[in-house]
């Protein structure tokens, strides 16, 4: 909630700044659209591919009206504050996972994450509220009057506060989720600004509306697949190794953590045994020894060795997870599939 709303503080100034405004029909059928769009897939609720529509719809056929201008910098500056929140918090939920790939078992994250997003709009309404309207500074970069939809002189602009919810699902398997996440903002960040920009422009000369229609979901699907296309093509970074055992991940306040092991290094061996499963680990701490040593490899190709001791309880367990050489069980991690496909195969099921 506090990253939301610190993204919510950035989106604001940024909207205040760029003088964006919003009549009170545009998100609605946006909203409704978007909603029609999931049915397809999940991942197309996303105001970018709704309103990229909504406004070609506009261009085109003349309806619905809406601010093309305005809604193309809000899809922006929502996105910009994603990225920013990706950057910061991206993370911080990691979920471990086994997945299947060229018929092994590999390792990888699987990282979802939300935030509700409190933000500061300028909505325009027709007609005056206790007759009293407001002028708008004419330097702002997105207020022009041929963006308004209503009489110039009829026009009331009210400051509302609006609550959105953002979120962010990703999967880590050909890189570290650190250096994944910081990807996916840096990409995400210049879509946002790119798209910020065309928006201005558009306000300037029209054809820029089409421009900026197009670019938001065209754009911001083709980052979904080229990021797809290249975890499929990368080496995975949690193979399971010719010897010792390699760390998919530590568990909070548990040993291996408390000594610096961490995500990707390589145990060589536990008190001068060689270890080449966890199984084998669990054998050395059998008796709970008070003191242990651990050779192992970081992920930089280095070699280190580590020392922890307690001599009140004996030593259990490192607190880590592992790649395993020959799984019992294989957890195959598949693309959420379309709710008219499940529904398709469970009309035919009957």
């Amino acid at each position: 909630m506090i990253n939301g709303t610190l993204g919510g503080i950035l989106g604001s100034l940024i909207i205040i700044l760029l003088g964006v405004t919003v009549q009170a029909n545009d998100f609605k059928y946006i909203f409704l659209l978007a909603v029609v769009l999931m049915l397809i897939h999940p991942r197309f609720i996303c105001f970018s591919y709704a309103g990229g529509i909504i406004s070609l719809s506009y261009l085109i056929f003349g309806y619905p009206k809406v601010n093309v201008s305005s809604v193309m910098a809000i899809v922006g500056i929502l996105h910009l504050i994603e990225s920013f929140l990706i950057l910061v918090d991206g993370d911080s939920t990691k979920i471990p996972i086994y997945i299947e790939r060229n018929q092994k078992i590999v390792g990888g994250f699987n990282m979802m994450r939300f935030w509700p997003i409190p933000f500061i709009v300028l909505l325009t309404v027709g007609g005056m509220i206790n007759g009293d309207g407001v002028n708008m500074p004419n330097w702002w970069p997105l207020f022009r009057p041929e963006n308004i939809l209503f009489d110039m002189n009829n026009i009331t602009f009210v400051m509302i506060g609006v609550i959105a919810a953002l979120g962010y699902g990703d999967m880590a398997i050909s890189d570290y989720p650190e250096n994944k996440v910081k990807e996916s903002a840096r990409n995400l960040s210049i879509y946002s600004i790119l798209l910020i920009i065309l928006s201005v422009l558009s306000t300037y000369v029209y054809v820029f509306k089409y421009i900026a229609a197009l670019f938001g979901p065209l754009v911001h699907e083709g980052l979904i697949q080229l990021g797809r296309a290249k975890e499929k093509r990368g080496k995975p970074k949690f193979e399971c190794p010719e010897f010792g055992v390699k760390i998919l991940d530590v568990m909070p306040n548990e040993i291996a953590e408390k000594i610096g092991l961490k995500s990707g290094d390589i145990i060589i061996s536990v008190n001068g045994n060689r270890v080449n499963s966890k199984d084998e680990i669990q054998y050395v701490l059998l008796d709970y020894p008070t003191y242990i040593w651990i050779e192992y490899i970081d992920r930089n190709g280095e070699y280190q060795t580590k020392e922890y001791m307690d001599y009140n309880y004996g030593i259990r367990r490192l607190g880590i997870l592992t790649i395993p050489r020959n799984p019992i069980y294989s957890f195959i991690v598949k693309e959420v599939e379309s709710p008219l496909i499940k529904l398709k195969r469970k009309f035919k099921g009957k």
